[in-house]
């Protein structure tokens, strides 16, 4: 019996750190993937960790993604501004 209980929390920690690695690789906040807390603290405010994560990541990528329009001679990304504040991404406009 006790092989078993020591497989089974082996096997928790297992997933665990795996979880923990695959976040740290795509540099995302837990809060925003919805993971629970493992201690009373918590993550923080939401709202900093997207803002904090929009900064310094998603924005310096989808710069990197627009110079393939430069590449090409015209627009064929576009991406919609950030923002928190309408529930997310503002609508794509057509005419631009």
């Amino acid at each position: 019996m006790l092989g078993k209980i020591t497989a089974k929390d082996d096997f928790w920690n297992i997933k665990n750190l795996t979880r923990d690695d695959q976040l740290a690789g795509h540099r995302i906040p837990p809060q925003l993937m919805g993971i629970i807390p493992q201690n009373t603290a918590g993550f923080g405010d939401v709202e900093k960790a997207a803002r904090v994560f929009v900064a310094n990541e998603l924005e310096p990528l989808q710069e990197s993604l627009l110079e393939l329009n430069q590449l090409v001679g015209e627009e064929i990304i576009r991406f919609r501004p950030y923002s928190l504040d309408d529930g997310g991404a503002a609508p794509l406009d057509p005419t631009k």
